[in-house]
């Protein structure tokens, strides 16, 4: 599958049960690539909180996305989607983004006629919200103004990609601060 159109199916995932929060630009280059994740995030001081520096694709490896949603047809990659910094995985299937959101909390997410539930992932507060055209997300509190995005989008109406998501989720959070 084409890394730009699974890029775009998950951009669009991630707008449709989410506000931007953050100024649009135009696209921007990929920030990394990496098949590779550390055991936790980049962090430091900034503007932006404890998730300004992170890197998306530390928070999940590829062999782990293959775990839930099988073989991958390219390495993750990390872009910068709106205000989000998404890292994109590539299975078979499916569409998978987890995205970082430094300067965004649960108190943004919105429904856009989703149903949406409080949910909580390890110690973290989240909220599940599930699309009619086939897709997931689980986001993950951080802080008040902060958040991490899983989005998993399975292409059909008929399947739960929300099983999946979860455990993505409960891989990434224990990654997080």
């Amino acid at each position: 599958m084409n890394t730009r159109i699974v890029l775009i199916g998950v951009a669009v995932a991630m707008a449709a049960v989410t506000s931007c929060g953050g100024p649009a630009g135009g696209e921007a280059p990929p920030t990394s690539t990496t098949s590779q994740a550390a055991t936790a995030p980049q962090v430091g001081p900034s503007r932006g909180g404890l998730l300004d520096r992170t890197d998306p694709c530390t928070l999940l490896t590829k062999a782990e996305a293959e775990q839930v949603t099988g073989a991958q047809s390219a390495e993750p990659v990390a872009e910068e989607l709106g205000s989000a910094k998404v890292c994109t995985f590539s299975p078979q299937k499916a569409r998978l983004g987890v995205g970082v959101r430094a300067t965004s909390g649960l108190a943004e997410v919105q429904s856009n006629g989703n149903v949406v539930q409080d949910i909580v992932i390890g110690r973290h507060q989240a909220k599940q919200a599930v699309g009619a055209t086939g897709s997931c997300g689980i986001f993950i509190g951080v802080t008040e103004t902060s958040r991490v995005d899983v989005v998993l989008n399975s292409g059909s109406p008929d399947e739960d990609p929300c099983p999946a998501a979860l455990k993505v989720a409960e891989l990434v959070e224990p990654r997080l601060p």
